[in-house]
This record gives structure tokens, C-alpha cells and sequence, in this order.
């Protein structure tokens, strides 16, 4: 049931009393109605309502106000309230003066109890109304100003585009950067500044640029589509990043020099010292070929151990850009597996493929074989008594990777060995360069290198992207 306030206004008591009692039986609405019998005692009343007035029955001819003259000042304090003349002798000039004045309506004396009830009905369903819309107004005012707020608020540059590409919105921390007010941003052109997203330069007020990050939103509204552009000023972090970009790059130079002078140092003095007994031998004429051959063949050994390096490092250090080409998993490892075989029976070493059907990847052909022999060597060398090397294809995963494992029964590495850092080596002949190879061999072709390993067994297990 609504609610509502109705003012009645006549220095007839009975016939005030009357009008009140009618309209106690408003259907549809619980009725707060007041009495006064003069326009004094009408303003009175008016002030001291709790609730807004929704209605009010003015007597057009009052003993201290002219009815007309207090539809102005009831609608001035009451500005949504809905008033209906009452009146005995309406005429065309009262009736064009009332409806100056905002009157909903007339009700002539006499008048039925269904006419005033009729007309109180349709004058509080139009108040009620207009009190709504207003109401609604004030909320959306109320929401567009909480909403602008928010953008102007926030730490970040806000525009958006009409369908047109035009700006219209430009937010107080793009007035700030660009020394551009949004009266004469409003209109202009705003594509170029925002481009697809992503990083822009941002003409500055002082004549210089911001690095600006755009992240985009397009709406599709019943007018017409609008894209919102949240711009971030990436320059500081961006200059930060290429900082400690470099300095991460300075770091790891002097890490590989660092483990390249010692990896050098060990084969160059082994080759001095021999070189010094040669040296003492032919001083003291011993030059019969089997005291100078020794020498020289570990003088020849440690110069090839030097070249290795210095391969093996150049490997590292200067990548030569990957040939990806669709190639089949299981024929590149059973070709390296026939590479291998004849090492393998040498050291006793049982082989034990498990190829589990053709599976077609994306990957650098070359590439793969040498990562495959390298662990394969690897897990040979782990095998120094003899044992079993177990090589198996995986079927694709959801994810759309094959899979290979290398599994041996060495004596396994320890978890947190960090054996796929450059230079670190347990063997006393390795460069330590090798797995470091592997591991950003695979990961220049998006996949994923990690290794399991107890005494007994160890496993290295490669993700490889499929063919599309």
C-alpha cells in the first residue's frame, strides 16, 4: 500500500472534515491528511509535515489569501505536490490562471465522493511519478558523479573513443602529463594515441614523452560502441627493467669469464708441466721416441680438452637461431640411439627402448639429436660398472607436448645439485657446459627440461611441442 500526504485547505470545517474522511477511503493508499481554514494555518501545517506533500485541496476563495496566491507558495515549498482547486464559481480566467499556476485540476461544489476520489487518485499517481523520476534522477546524477569521480581519482590515464575514434573522455592525470584541458581535447581525434593497446609514447607537456602501457575495453552500448583506454606510465619501470636487464648481463659475462679462466687454467698448466719435462729430457739428451712420445700425446690430450671448451662455450655463448621443421619424435631418438649403440656395447651397457609410436613435434632436427646424445653420453659415463639405459617416447599430453625420458641406474646426482648451471661438472674432464647446453636448447623451443634422480636411478624427462 502507498503512502501519502494530502493538505486539505477550506474555511468550511464540516465541509474540510467531509473532505477527509472521503479520502481516508482512497483505495490503494494509506492517507495522511491534515486540515487548515485559512492560508496562514495552510503554510503552518505545510512546515511542520514530516513527510513530503503529495496532495493538497485548496479552497480558490480564503478568508487572508487568494487561493491562486497559495498554490505559488505551497508549490514553492513543496515543488512535486499536485494541487486541485476547489471551487463553487469557476471560470475560463480562474481556470487559465490556475493552470499558470501548476493546478492539476478543479472540483466544483457540489461534488460527489466518487469525483473527488477519481481525481485524488489521478493526481497523487501523477505526484508519485514525478517524485520517482526525480528520484531516479538524483540516483543517476548521483552515480555519474561517484563514477566520474572514480576516474578522475585514479592513479592511471583514462580516455575513451566513440565509434568514430574520437575522445570523449580525458581524465585529470592526462591533462597533468599533456598539458592538453579536456574542453580541447573533447572531439579530437584519439586512435593514434592509444593505437591496439600496449606501449605508446605519450607527447609530455614539457616537449618531451612518457612511455605509456594502454590496456583496452570496448563496449557495445545501445547508442553506439565506446572504447575505454587505462594507460600506465611505464617509462621508470621500463628504463628499470633494461638497467637490471644489462647489469644481469654484465653479471653473467663475468660468471662465464669467471668459469671459462678456470676451466682454461687446469688444461694450460697440465700442458706447461709436460711441456717443462720435455724441455728437461731433450736438455739432458734423452730424445729416444718412447720418453718424448708420452709427453707429447698428454700435451696433444690437454690441447683438445681446450678445444672442446672453447667449442662448448662458443655454443653457449653465441646460439645460432633455431630451423624448426615438423620432424618425427621416435626416428630422431632410434637414429641417436644407432649413434650411441656401438659406445654402448662397449661399456656393457644394456639398451632398453621404449618408442611408443609416431608422434610428430616442432623442433630443430640438429638441435634435438644433440641434446639427446648429450644425455645419453651423460647417463653412459653415470654407468661406470655397466647397467641399463632405458629410452622412452610419451604420447601427447592435453597440453599438446611429447615426451621423452632418459632413465639410468647410476649412482643419481643429489637434489639440489645445480646441474644445469653453466660450468658445474662432476666429472674431472668436463667443461660443466654441456646439461647447461640442453637446458636452453629446450627451452628455445618452448619446452620444458627436469630431472628425477635416487641412487639407482635417474630419469631426465623432456616436454617437446607437438606439430600443430
Amino acid at each position: 500500500m502507498k503512502r501519502a500526504t494530502v493538505l486539505v485547505v477550506d474555511d468550511n470545517v464540516e465541509l474540510a472534515d467531509n473532505l477527509r474522511d472521503v479520502l481516508a477511503g482512497l483505495d490503494g493508499y494509506e492517507i495522511e491528511c491534515v486540515v487548515a481554514t485559512s492560508g496562514k494555518e495552510a503554510e503552518e501545517q505545510c512546515a511542520n509535515l514530516t513527510h513530503a506533500l503529495d496532495l493538497a485541496f485548496v479552497d480558490l476563495h480564503l478568508p487572508d489569501v487568494d487561493g491562486l496566491d497559495l498554490v505559488r507558495r505551497l508549490r514553492s515549498r513543496c515543488r512535486h505536490c499536485e494541487v486541485v482547486l476547489i471551487t463553487g464559481d469557476a471560470t475560463i480566467e480562474s481556470a487559465v490562471a490556475a493552470v499558470r499556476e501548476g493546478a492539476f485540476a478543479f472540483v466544483l461544489k457540489p461534488f460527489s465522493p466518487q469525483d473527488l476520489l477519481q481525481t485524488a487518485n489521478n493526481a497523487l499517481t501523477r505526484a508519485l511519478l514525478v517524485r520517482e523520476r526525480e528520484a531516479l534522477r538524483f540516483e543517476l546524477e548521483e552515480s555519474e558523479r561517484r563514477h566520474r569521480d572514480v576516474v578522475e581519482a585514479i592513479p592511471a590515464f583514462v580516455l575513451a573513443l566513440d565509434h568514430s575514434d574520437r575522445i570523449v573522455l580525458w581524465n585529470r592525470q592526462l591533462e597533468a602529463i599533456t598539458g592538453k584541458s579536456r574542453r580541447e581535447m573533447l572531439g579530437q581525434p584519439g586512435r593514434d594515441l592509444v593505437g591496439g593497446g600496449g606501449d605508446r609514447n605519450l607527447p609530455g607537456a614539457s616537449g618531451t614523452s612518457r612511455l605509456v602501457h594502454w590496456q583496452l575495453a570496448e563496449l557495445d552500448s545501445t547508442a553506439a560502441p565506446i572504447t575505454y583506454a587505462i594507460g600506465t606510465d611505464v617509462t621508470d619501470e621500463r628504463s628499470m627493467q633494461r638497467r637490471t636487464l644489462r647489469a644481469e648481463r654484465l653479471a653473467a659475462v663475468g660468471t662465464l669469464a669467471a668459469g671459462l679462466a678456470h676451466e682454461v687454467r687446469n688444461p694450460l698448466n697440465s700442458a706447461t708441466l709436460q711441456l717443462q719435462v720435455l724441455r728437461r729430457r731433450i736438455e739432458k739428451g734423452n730424445t729416444a721416441p718412447a720418453g718424448l712420445i708420452p709427453v707429447v700425446e698428454i700435451v696433444h690430450d690437454e690441447i683438445r680438452r681446450l678445444e672442446r671448451l672453447v667449442n662448448d662455450f662458443l655454443a653457449f655463448a653465441r646460439p645460432s637461431p633455431l630451423t624448426v621443421a615438423q620432424a618425427d619424435l621416435d626416428g630422431l631418438v632410434q637414429s641417436v640411439l644407432e649413434q650411441v649403440r656401438p659406445e654402448l656395447r662397449q661399456a656393457q651397457i644394456r639398451l632398453r627402448p621404449e618408442l611408443r609410436g609416431e608422434v610428430q613435434v616442432e623442433v630443430d632436427p640438429e638441435r634435438l639429436r644433440q641434446v639427446l646424445l648429450n644425455l645419453m653420453r651423460n647417463a653412459l659415463e653415470a654407468m661406470s660398472e655397466g647397467g641399463a639405459l632405458t629410452v622412452r617416447t610419451l604420447p601427447t599430453d592435453p597440453e599438446g607436448f611429447a615426451g621423452v625420458e632418459i632413465e639410468d641406474n647410476g649412482p643419481g646426482v643429489s637434489e639440489d645439485a645445480p646441474i644445469f648451471d653453466a660450468f658445474y661438472t662432476t666429472k674431472e674432464a668436463g667443461t660443466g657446459l654441456g646439461l647447461a647446453i640442453v637446458h636452453r636448447i629446450i627451452e628455445e623451443h618452448g619446452g620444458q627440461i627436469s630431472v628425477e634422480s635416487k641412487p639407482g636411478r635417474t630419469v631426465f624427462r623432456l616436454r617437446l611441442p607437438c606439430a600443430r
